[in-house]
């Protein structure tokens, strides 16, 4: 899991974090966090200084715009920042289990529909 915090105002990725949320980041107001899995291509092309005519693939280099526009076409970077933490999705389905309802079935359902694969 990568945690990514973009400033939209100034159209830039602030910082990326993996695998742990960073709390003081977090609170910040201006600043809009977004989880998406390890694959996530965060690469970006740009011309070589070196050679011209040629292209070096950086990575990290998405400006909040850019990474934003890649999020977005992305359905499991929707379905990953919409669903439950793991701690919620079991203790909704231990509920489940003890009142015989759906909740936790419904709650995935729902994130799938709303971010179908193409």
């Amino acid at each position: 899991m990568i945690f990514i915090y973009i400033n939209i105002e100034e159209n830039r990725v602030v910082t990326i974090s993996k695998n742990q949320r960073i709390e003081d980041l977090y609170s910040q107001a201006n600043l809009d966090e977004f989880q998406v899995n390890d694959d996530f291509d965060m690469s970006k092309d740009m011309p070589s200084e070196e050679n011209e005519g040629e292209f070096v693939t950086l990575d990290g280099f998405l400006n909040a715009t850019e990474f934003l526009e890649r999020y977005n076409a992305d359905y499991k970077a929707k379905r990953t920042h919409t669903y439950p933490s793991m701690e919620e999705q079991i203790d909704m389905q231990y509920w489940d289990a003890v009142n015989g309802t759906t909740t936790w079935q419904d709650v995935i359902a729902a994130i799938k529909a709303a971010h179908p694969k193409p």
